[in-house]
């Protein structure tokens, strides 16, 4: 019975699993349905226009369409290598590295905290009293490792 009305619905099989697949998209987001939909839209026009071809030269157009079309879209809308124009906009440590600021507090024992911006940071390097210059030399997840600025 489904594949009667299946069979009834000759090419417009394409053109609903078009659609079907362009919303998949919506609920799944990835940038891969959208060249399935498409190639399933283009695959439907093509067998209206030639008609009678076989559904075996439909699914290998379909194929051939979905695989050059996503290949193509990962192209051209795929994300680059480009890191953009601020590359440690998230890592905010990375982007203190190199920067000088004063100890408000001792580093004693190796360990002390700094006050940067509106943030308390862990510290570690050589023992200094407050009011000493340091530069931050790197930066191991939210401890800053620092030496003398002088």
């Amino acid at each position: 019975m489904i594949l009667e009305f299946l069979r009834s619905l000759g090419v417009w099989n394409w053109f609903i699993a078009g659609v079907v697949l362009l919303a998949l998209e919506i609920f799944a987001p990835g940038n891969i349905f959208v060249w399935f939909g498409v190639a399933a839209i283009v695959t439907g026009g093509i067998a209206y226009l030639a008609a009678g071809l076989g559904w075996q030269i439909e699914l290998i157009i379909f194929v051939v369409l979905a695989v050059v079309l996503a290949l193509a879209g990962r192209r051209l809308f795929g994300r680059g290598s480009d890191p953009g124009e601020q590359p440690l906009l998230n890592d905010r440590a990375q982007r203190i590295v190199g920067s000088v600021y004063v100890l408000a507090a001792p580093i004693i024992d190796g360990r002390g905290r700094i006050r940067i911006d509106d943030t308390q940071w862990r510290i570690s390097g050589p023992d200094a009293p407050s009011g000493t210059r340091v530069r931050v030399i790197s930066a191991d997840g939210p401890v800053l490792t620092v030496v003398r600025a002088d």
